[in-house]
């Protein structure tokens, strides 16, 4: 993917759902349909147990996919920093990789 941003999990779980349309338009002759939202995600840790999940677009444009009663995306918190920690992790190896993507 040549998008001029993170280049990160979050990102490629957001990119493949695109580059499957338009895999599939080409193969059927069809004009390219998709269009890619260009998300970014980057867990920036503050202190040990407490970290700010920042997601964004373009410009640096917030774009949370969590919503903020749930978890806060401009403030640390160990909510955050669990699930990077403890929840991310194998939803990833055991799902994600495995083609089981519910989130994109």
């Amino acid at each position: 993917m040549n998008a001029p941003n993170t280049k990160t999990r979050a990102a490629a779980r957001k990119q493949a759902p695109t580059i499957t349309e338009e895999i599939a338009a080409d193969i059927k002759g069809r004009p390219p349909v998709a269009q890619y939202d260009v998300y970014g995600s980057c867990p920036l840790t503050l202190v040990r147990g407490k970290i700010v999940l920042a997601e964004f677009g373009y410009g640096g444009a917030f774009k949370p996919s969590i919503p903020s009663f749930i978890l806060d995306g401009v403030k640390p918190s160990r909510a955050a920093w669990f699930l990077k920690e403890k929840l991310l992790p194998p939803i990833f190896w055991q799902a994600m990789l495995k083609g089981k993507e519910w989130m994109a």
